[in-house]
């Protein structure tokens, strides 16, 4: 019997970015889709790749998976315009609302509302997905999240959504207060209902999603320890939001060769240790669901149909010994088609000129964005000796200590055996916003301060002073990574501070979204210093000014920054496979629309071992390079590839051992 949108039942899929979530995801949606149930798969990363998972094109309006058995649709969300849908209803209401309760007149009120709303892609998201369970089609909508932080940030837009009917509701006070004046009473109007409506949502969706009968969440990781160290961070922060969690998927475990080989046998030697830790990091009610290594990247539903039964089975992972430490290193450097023979890279000369002063890593989730990052920055403070070096993580979900074998901060810390010019960095941005919004409050209030000064009557300062703290909480989404980045980068200006910063961006969506941002939040200050300066007569500028001033100042300097070739670099990291492929390409098409040099790729991890299905993968590695090389052909872009090492580089000595290995294949 079909069931209807009260019954429809939600599963999430989260995890480290490149850790294999879209291929479960598509995996599971097959699979329940094939068991009878009406199933749609949502993907709610801003760099979707849940339409290559399936091998169709997806869009922003579910379309069809052809299966031989069952229901299953696909739709990859596009927030920009899930969100405009959502506000085409309400904005008219909304801007009553701020034109009754603040000073602002009509084209204020309207451009803020145009640039603001915070979170955008995860409130959008989380709405989309409310949206398609209330429309009774489905019976279980699988949802392939975008990678940790920002799925942490998407589980909490409920509280977000409250916070903004809040915001409101102190706009929409004064109005009620002048009625009941007025009119000696006040009765609910359609601004109170539409308060009321978003404060509704977001109570419902909080409730919806700590409902162990309507959600549940599957974390995936690898049988690696960065992986492994994430998945803890994850798991604890989700329990501690009352949020269902019955199983780990660890995905691409290793399965015994047919005949010796020592890359397999150092893998597998590695993931057991790997394990064992892991499930001495996970509650004890928390399951462990072995997913085996593919030979071939599986595409297409019959591939997932095949994993998800696998994940179905969910046969636990037996209790492993430690194992012995077991090391191997690729041997042998793949070849591209290139004008140059293959040779070592020189990283200053390949990714960084004398002038750079923004050297950016990035690519999808899981490539080892990080791990080359710090590679990088190791061999550009021995390339540059005179320079002082800052290599900094602005992902959400940081690494770069586990990647360094070290603990870091928010501080800038010089690196135990490091250069002794070289510091990093594990950026705080909701710390370094914190900073922005006490100057600003501090501003307000000095504002209203001598406003009232020997006024008797302070009910309207009052409420004045509650809505201009509450305009920055429309701030457009992301404003708080956008603030401690200019934090950062005003010390390239400043004399002692760094002549470089190698960044370590999140992944691809989130890190285009982040270099989208300047500009859309240049216009959200220059909105707020045109509003101060047309009411200056009344309250004075003051310190307020200062603030929106010097957002806006700093916004500029990094906008050109980004935009200066010789300044700013940013290098993608890829894996010889077809969806880190098709993602590389997509996102250095964005970049370069953007006006930000890409000056080299690098191909991470490459070299397989002897036996048959390493071999028949290292061929596959060997096709998908030399496809990325015909695919980047015209854009002369140089290609470097890093050796595959287990366990995994990590710790300075080895990073510099490892990077010493990499090759270059020329511009092509």
């Amino acid at each position: 019997m079909r069931k209807g949108s009260a019954t429809t039942r939600y599963r999430f899929i989260g995890g480290k970015g490149g850790v294999g979530k879209t291929t479960c995801a598509a995996a599971i949606a097959v699979t329940a889709a094939a068991s009878g149930l009406r199933t749609l798969a949502i993907s709610t990363d801003p760099a979707p790749s849940l339409g290559d998972a399936f091998d169709r094109p997806l869009g922003a309006s579910p379309r069809r998976v052809p299966l031989r058995r069952g229901s299953l649709h696909g739709v990859e969300i596009d927030a920009p315009r899930a969100l405009e849908r959502w506000l085409a209803d309400r904005r008219d209401a909304l801007e009553r609302i701020a034109l009754r309760g603040t000073w602002l007149d009509a084209e204020d009120v309207a451009r803020l509302l145009r640039l603001s709303l915070p979170g955008i892609d995860e409130l959008a998201a989380l709405l989309e997905i409310a949206r398609y369970g209330r429309s009774g089609r489905y019976d279980l909508i699988v949802v392939d999240t975008a990678p940790t932080g920002h799925t942490l940030r998407m589980l909490a837009m409920p509280g977000t959504l409250r916070n903004i009917a809040q915001v409101f509701d102190h706009m929409q006070a004064r109005h009620r207060m002048i009625v009941e004046t007025l009119r000696g009473g006040w009765a609910p109007d359609a601004e109170d209902a539409l308060i009321d409506e978003l404060d509704t949502s977001g109570q419902e969706l909080a409730v919806l999603l700590r409902d162990p009968a309507s959600v549940t969440m599957s974390w995936v990781t690898l049988p690696e320890p960065m992986s492994v160290e994430e998945t803890s961070d994850g798991i604890a922060s989700l329990q501690s939001q009352g949020i269902p969690f019955p199983c780990v998927l660890v995905n691409r475990v290793t399965p015994r060769p047919l005949r010796a080989c020592r890359r397999c046998d150092a893998r597998i030697a590695f993931e057991r240790r790997t394990i064992a830790a892991l499930r001495g990091s996970v509650p004890h009610d928390v399951r462990l669901v072995g997913v085996a290594a593919r030979d071939t990247e599986p595409r297409g539903p019959r591939a997932l149909g095949a994993i998800g039964k696998e994940i179905e089975a969910a046969a636990p992972l037996a209790a492993v010994r430690s194992g012995r430490a077991v090391r191997w290193r690729a041997e042998t450097r793949a070849s591209t088609p290139a004008r140059s023979p293959a040779a070592i890279v020189d990283i200053p000369s390949t990714f960084a000129g004398d002038r750079t002063r923004l050297l950016l890593f990035g690519g999808k989730g899981g490539v080892g964005k990080t791990t080359c990052a710090a590679a990088a920055a190791l061999a550009l403070a021995a390339g540059f000796p005179s320079r002082r070096i800052l290599l900094l993580s602005a992902d959400p979900a940081h690494s770069l200590g586990d990647a360094l074998g070290l603990s870091l901060s928010d501080g800038p810390a010089q690196l135990d055996g490091g250069p002794p010019n070289l510091w990093a960095r594990e950026l705080d941005a909701a710390a370094g916003f914190r900073r922005v919004r006490e100057k600003y409050a501090a501003a307000i209030d000095s504002v209203f301060d001598r406003l009232t000064r020997g006024s008797s009557s302070g009910l309207d300062a009052r409420h004045d002073r509650q809505v201009m703290h509450d305009l920055i909480e429309l701030a457009p989404p992301g404003i708080d990574e956008l603030a401690a980045i200019i934090d950062v980068t005003d010390a390239l200006e400043r004399a002692g501070g760094h002549d470089l910063i190698v960044m370590d961006t999140a992944p691809s969506g989130h890190a285009v979204r982040l270099l989208e941002m300047p500009a859309l939040v240049q216009e959200w200050a220059k909105a707020l210093m045109s509003i101060l300066l047309k009411y200056q007569p009344i309250v004075g500028v003051g310190g307020l000014g200062a603030v929106a001033l010097k957002l806006s100042q700093g916004l500029g300097r990094l906008r050109e920054l980004l935009r200066d070739p010789e300044r700013t670099s940013f290098v993608v990291v890829t894996r010889a496979a077809a969806l880190p492929r098709a993602e590389t390409v997509r996102l250095i098409s964005r970049l370069r629309r953007m006006g930000i040099a890409v000056p080299a790729v690098v191909v991470n991890a490459l070299g397989r071992g002897t036996c048959t299905r390493c071999r028949r993968a290292g061929a596959i590695e060997q096709r998908e390079v030399h496809a990325l090389a015909r695919a980047l052909s015209r854009r002369r872009v140089s290609i470097a590839t890093t050796p595959a090492q287990v366990p995994p580089p990590h710790g300075i000595a080895e990073l510099h051992r490892w990077q010493r290995m990499w090759s270059l294949a020329g511009s092509i």
